[in-house]
C-alpha cells in the first residue's frame, strides 16, 4: 500500500465513522500488528500506532554487528468507528539478534504525525530511509517535514560520556509551549527540540564502564510542568530494579517511584493517575516470561494491579472517555501483536 492511498483510506474511514471504540475488556481493537510499541490519540479520536516491525531478509551492519533489515516498520491508525490502516508504511526495521528496531513511538499535532525512528544501520542506507532520528510527517500526505538527526547529535556531543556512540531514540512528549522531549535509550538522556534552539540536553544519566543500567523508554509531562521518565532496568533485570523519576522543570530530580519491573510507558490521566506499562515480571532462558506482563497505577504507597497476565504489553493510551488502550504482544511473531482496551 502506498502512503498517498494509506491516508486516502483513513480519511474515508473518518468521514463515514463517527461512533467510539467499543470492545470487552481485554478484547482486542486492532489485530495482525508487528511488534506495536507506542500508541497515541490524536483529538479527532483516531488511533495511531508504532510497529517496529520484523525486520528483513537483507544482511546489513549495525551499531552491535551483523543484522537483518527490510522496510516492515510502519505506522498504523484505528479510527472511531473500529476501522484499521497502515497509514505511513515501508520504514526501515533491523532485527539485531531477535531485537527488533523501528518505529517506536508517535505523537500528533495540529497538522503532523511526529515519530521515532530507532536504532538501525550504520551504513547502506537509502535516501529517505531513516534511522536515529524524530520525523515530523505531513498528516494529510504523510510526506516527510523534516527529520532531527539524534545520532548526529549524540556522535558530536556524546552526553552520557559513554563508550558507545549509539542512538535509539523511544519516546516523544511536548509540553504546554510546544517543547518537544524525546528520550534516548541508548544516548541515556532526555533531549528537547524548538524551531529556534535545535536539540538540546534536559537531562543524562552517566554511563558508567562495566556497570548494568536502567534506561529511559517512557515520557509524561503534568499541567505544572514536571517531566515523568520511566526506566527499563538493564540486564539481567532483577525484580523491582525499574523506576519512574519525576523531574522539575529544570531538569533537576524531584521525585522517584521505585520498585517497578519493566517499564515500556507511562501515562498521566487527567485526574494526574499515573499508570506504568512493565513489559514482564522478568526475564528467563526464553527471554522475557511470557504472559506476565501488566498495567499499574503508580501511587507514593505502591502500586495497584489495572491489568496483569499480559503478554509484552508495551504502549499505552487513555481515550477521552477514559478508557485505557493498551499494545500487547510487541516482541512476538508477524502478525501476533494487539491493541486491547483495559477499560477506565
Amino acid at each position: 500500500m502506498t502512503r498517498r492511498v494509506g491516508f486516502l483510506i483513513l480519511i474515508m474511514l473518518l468521514l463515514t465513522g463517527a461512533a467510539s471504540l467499543v470492545a470487552a475488556q481485554d478484547e482486542p481493537v486492532a489485530s495482525k500488528l508487528n511488534n506495536p510499541r507506542h500508541i497515541a490519540f490524536d483529538t479527532d479520536g483516531t488511533l495511531y500506532i508504532a510497529e517496529a516491525g520484523q525486520g528483513g531478509d537483507t544482511e546489513g551492519k549495525g551499531p552491535y554487528g551483523k543484522v537483518k533489515f527490510g522496510e516492515t516498520s510502519q505506522i498504523s491508525a484505528l479510527t472511531t468507528d473500529g476501522e484499521q490502516a497502515v497509514i505511513i508504511p515501508d520504514l526501515l526495521s533491523m532485527d539485531a539478534g531477535g531485537e527488533i528496531y523501528g518505529v517506536t513511538s508517535v505523537l500528533l499535532t495540529d497538522d503532523s504525525i511526529w515519530a521515532t525512528l530507532g536504532m538501525g544501520l550504520v551504513e547502506g542506507l537509502k535516501d529517505g530511509q531513516h534511522v536515529s532520528a524524530v520525523v515530523q510527517y505531513d498528516k494529510k500526505t504523510g510526506e516527510v517535514k523534516q527529520v532531527i538527526d539524534l545520532g548526529a547529535f549524540e556522535t558530536q556531543n556524546n552526553p552520557d560520556k559513554g563508550s558507545e556512540l549509539v542512538s535509539n531514540p523511544v519516546a516523544l512528549a511536548f509540553d504546554k509551549d510546544g517543547k518537544l522531549f524525546i528520550a534516548d535509550a541508548s544516548g541515556n538522556d532526555i533531549l528537547t527540540w524548538t524551531e529556534k534552539d535545535g536539540l538540546q540536553v534536559f537531562a543524562v544519566w552517566d554511563a558508567v564502564q562495566g556497570k548494568t543500567q536502567s534506561v529511559p523508554t517512557s515520557l509524561a509531562i503534568s499541567t505544572d510542568s514536571d517531566v515523568y521518565v520511566g526506566f527499563l532496568s538493564g540486564f539481567p533485570y532483577d525484580v523491582n530494579s525499574a523506576r519512574i523519576e519525576v523531574l522539575g522543570a529544570d531538569g533537576k530530580p524531584k521525585k522517584t517511584y521505585s520498585n517497578l519491573n519493566l517499564v515500556t510507558d507511562i501515562l498521566l490521566s487527567p485526574d494526574n493517575t499515573l499508570y506504568a506499562v512493565q513489559i514482564a515480571d522478568g526475564y528467563g532462558d526464553l527471554g522475557f516470561n511470557a504472559d506476565t506482563g501488566s498495567v499499574v497505577k503508580v501511587t507514593d504507597a505502591g502500586t495497584e494491579v489495572v491489568a496483569d497476565k499480559l503478554n509484552a504489553p508495551y504502549g499505552i493510551a487513555q481515550s477521552k472517555d477514559g478508557q485505557l488502550f493498551v499494545s500487547t504482544n510487541a516482541l512476538g511473531e508477524a502478525d501476533a501483536g494487539n491493541v486491547i482496551i483495559l477499560g477506565g
